[in-house]
This record gives structure tokens, C-alpha cells and sequence, in this order.
């Protein structure tokens, strides 16, 4: 149990050569901490630009069981590197018994926030205010030709034909699967950010720091991990493009966009097709689509992993009924971004003001009082974590 284990909390920077020794060694021995942003050159960008950023060392008789790898935003904890990291977690041994609300308790914090939690230390999510969903993902331990053996035939012959059509009505379809450059990042960055905009999502590159992290990752030149970005050009239109995250034979998709011209093309699954095909060829075992929330993952992956996603408190009798609402849940999790995001007082101001103005362009009806006084009051306690 959690009551025997001291806490230290210290800077990602600081972390020695017996710490990153013990936490490589977690990470092996676990193949649910496989997945990239636990590996600890994830965390050292993260750590370096993310506001807050702290690791908590877990150690029991003086040895270390586990990491918490956070940063903090006054009572609250979110995952390192929150919102850019779909996956989050105690970096533990299996079978350590540690508790997070009890790990909250001796941080000091009053509640975190998840929204890819995997690992041990949440239970079934059972009166944690925790919602269970799963990871999902391409099995290409076997190849390409395997797992598409085992996707649905109709769905394959459709795509197949899009791409045909798509070549004839625009010119040669081409895919390339590389390192971005600075410049090519920028216009990626650019894209979601439109993107972001015109389905009236808050703007997690606004910030500054955000973008940060992900050009410090491509300055990576290890082989196997960096950034890779996957490109689908018809003619001379980029039709859609996708960053993501690669470390070691693990591959996690990350941020898709598409030229909304050539939609009846569906060139995101024809490119999400060609990336899996190339990843295989490059020794990829598996690719990641993070939690199920959107269907369309379910053409192209399988579930794996439980993954958990909401409020844990530091004492579990401060659930409410309020913290299972899945509305409310979709809904803290856009003020979750503002707060990750921005984490001084006018930062979350004009935050959370840039998504009430969508907010009400996307839902007019609400009417602009409307807008103002729900905007204000899910700020104040969005602030108030």
C-alpha cells in the first residue's frame, strides 16, 4: 500500500543516473509503459518546457518502486506534458500497490485530472470518478499484410477505390513517411491550428509552449525516436499529413489534417493506411491511436490496454455523482487544455474567453449572455483545481 512509500519531487533535469537507470528498467518490465510518452527522452522535452513540470520519485525502504511524472497547477496534478500527452501514468513496478489518491495526499495536491491513464494505482475505476474506455491499436508484429488480413475486406476494396479515383482526378498519389524540418513543423503546427479554429476547439498552440515541445523533439536524432511525419500529395496538393511520435518499435499518431477540398477522397484513411504500411517496413510492432473516443479508430485499430480518463481526489469521498456526467466530462476535459495550457490567471482569462466566443458561434442559440455567464462560471472553477 501507499502509506509506506516516501515521496521525493524534484525537476525532470535533476533526475541522476540511478533514477533514469530504475526507470528504464520500470518501463521494460511493463509492456503497458511501451508506449512513447513514457520514455524518458519524452519526459526530458516535456520537463524542459512545460510550466509546472515535477517528477515524483516513489521510493519504499529506500528503494524506488515508481515514478509520477506532473506538473502542478495549484491543488491540481495533471499528467506531464498535459495536453499534448495522450497517454500518462505511474512509471511503477508491477504489483507495487500504490494508490494515486493516497499519493496525492502526500504530494499535497487536492485532485488530478487524466485523460489517458494507464497502469496500475486507479483500480477499475470504481468510485474514483474515473471513466474506463481503451487504448487503441494496429498490431503490425506480423506485417502489414497480416494486419490487413484481418481488417474488414469492404472497408480495404472502398479505400482502394478513393485512391484510384483520387490519382485520376488529381495526378500521382504520393506518401512519404520522414523527419519534418523546422519549416515543414510550422506548417503542420499552422494547419491544426486552423483546424482547431474551424471546429471551434480551443487553440493548445496559443500558449507558445506547447509548440516548443514539439520542435524540441524533432531536434532528436536518435534513430529510434523522434518525430515522423506522415504526407499524402495528390499532384502538387498536400491532401492530408499526420505528426507522431515514434520510440522504438512503438509508433503513436498525433495530429492529423486534411485538406477539407478532397474530403470525398478520404485521404486521413488513405494516409493512416499508407503509415501503417511504412511503420511495418520500418520495423514498427505496433501503432497507437490513443483512447477510443472517435469511431473511425475502430477501421483501422483494436482495443488494447484500459485506459481511464476524469477526477481523482485525494480523498475518495469527495466523488459526486457530477464527476461520472460524460457531458460534463467532455466538457471539463476543454477546460482541462486551458488550464494545461495556461497556467497563470490572465493566460486561463483569455482562455477560457477564446472558447466561450466559439463556444457560442458554434451553439448561437445559447445567446451571448448565456455564453458569458457560463463561460465565467466554468472558468472560476476550472481555476479553482
Amino acid at each position: 500500500m501507499s502509506h509506506d512509500v516516501t515521496i521525493e519531487t524534484l525537476r525532470v533535469s535533476d533526475l541522476g543516473a540511478p533514477e533514469r537507470a530504475r526507470w528504464d528498467s520500470l518501463r521494460r518490465a511493463n509492456p503497458a509503459l511501451g508506449s512513447p510518452y513514457f520514455d524518458l527522452r519524452y519526459i526530458d522535452v516535456a520537463g524542459a518546457v512545460a510550466p509546472g513540470a515535477r517528477i515524483a520519485i516513489l521510493r519504499r525502504d529506500g528503494q524506488i518502486v515508481g515514478f509520477l511524472p506532473h506538473q502542478r497547477r495549484g491543488g491540481l496534478l495533471q499528467p506531464l506534458g498535459a495536453p499534448m500527452s495522450d497517454f500518462h501514468g505511474l512509471i511503477a513496478e508491477v504489483g507495487a500497490g500504490l494508490d494515486l489518491s493516497a499519493l496525492l495526499r502526500q504530494i499535497g495536491a487536492e485532485r488530478a485530472r487524466v485523460r489517458g491513464l494507464i497502469g496500475e494505482g486507479q483500480g477499475d475505476g470504481a468510485g474514483t470518478g474515473l471513466s474506463l474506455r481503451h487504448a487503441m491499436a494496429s498490431d503490425l508484429s506480423a506485417g502489414f499484410e497480416a494486419y490487413a488480413a484481418g481488417r474488414n475486406a469492404s472497408f480495404l476494396k472502398d479505400k482502394r477505390r478513393r485512391r484510384r479515383a483520387l490519382e485520376r482526378d488529381h495526378g500521382p498519389v504520393i506518401f512519404s513517411f520522414e523527419r519534418p524540418d523546422p519549416e515543414r513543423l510550422d506548417r503542420i503546427i499552422e494547419d491544426k491550428r486552423r483546424q482547431l479554429h474551424r471546429t471551434h476547439q480551443y487553440d493548445i498552440f496559443a500558449c507558445g509552449w506547447t509548440g516548443a515541445l514539439l520542435h524540441r523533439l524533432a531536434e532528436s536524432t536518435d534513430p529510434d525516436f523522434g518525430l515522423r511525419l506522415a504526407t499524402l500529395t495528390a499532384g502538387d496538393v498536400v491532401v492530408a499529413a499526420e505528426l507522431g511520435l515514434t520510440s522504438g518499435d512503438r509508433h503513436h499518431l498525433w495530429f492529423p489534417t486534411y485538406n477539407t477540398s478532397y474530403a470525398r477522397y478520404s485521404p486521413g484513411s488513405l494516409m493512416t493506411l499508407d503509415t501503417l504500411r511504412m511503420a511495418a517496413e520500418q520495423g514498427i510492432r505496433r501503432v497507437d491511436f490513443g483512447p477510443s473516443e472517435e469511431a473511425y479508430k475502430r477501421d483501422f485499430a483494436d482495443p488494447a490496454e484500459p485506459v481511464f480518463e476524469g477526477l481523482i481526489h485525494a480523498r475518495p469521498d469527495q466523488v459526486s455523482g457530477l464527476d461520472r456526467l460524460p457531458g460534463l466530462n467532455r466538457l471539463s476535459r476543454r477546460f482541462d487544455r486551458i488550464v494545461a495550457c495556461e497556467p497563470g490567471l490572465m493566460g486561463q482569462v483569455r482562455g477560457t474567453s477564446a472558447f466561450v466566443t466559439a463556444m457560442g458561434r458554434r451553439h448561437p442559440r445559447l445567446g451571448a449572455g448565456l455564453g458569458l455567464t457560463l463561460g465565467l462560471g466554468l472558468s472560476l472553477s476550472a481555476l479553482a483545481d
